[in-house]
């Protein structure tokens, strides 16, 4: 039951973005203007963000993201973003580094072992 529980609050999520990355190992450059929520599902992907997407969900491990987003949400885990601007970053993963250059977003960082801060 508690399975099921899980899979009814993870579907919405996924079925909301516009791209969702479950593979493993794969380097991919998304549009935000074609595709503006992006959720990384799949381990050890690179990822590049071409204009500012609206919704970034990092739930996979060892990913490496660059680019803009309005929001990003970090729970996987050992994860690197370099970020050129966000307005809100919420990190709930452990050992991730976000890092982004703009004006300071809204932070939030409830993981482990994260480093979160203005890129220098």
């Amino acid at each position: 039951m508690k399975l099921l529980a899980l899979l009814l609050v993870a579907v919405p999520a996924i079925a909301g973005a516009d791209v969702t990355l479950v593979d493993n190992g794969k380097t991919v450059t998304v549009d935000c203007a074609k595709d503006p929520q992006v959720e990384l599902i799949g381990n050890h992907l690179t990822v590049t963000l071409t204009g500012k997407c609206k919704k970034l969900n990092i739930t996979g491990n060892h990913e490496a993201v660059t680019g803009s987003v309005a929001e990003v949400f970090v729970m996987g885990n050992e994860n690197s973003v370099a970020l050129d601007a966000a307005d809100k970053i919420n990190v709930a993963g452990n050992k991730n580094v976000v890092s982004w250059k703009q004006d300071k977003p809204k932070v939030q960082n409830s993981g482990k072992d994260n480093k979160v801060s203005q890129a220098k």
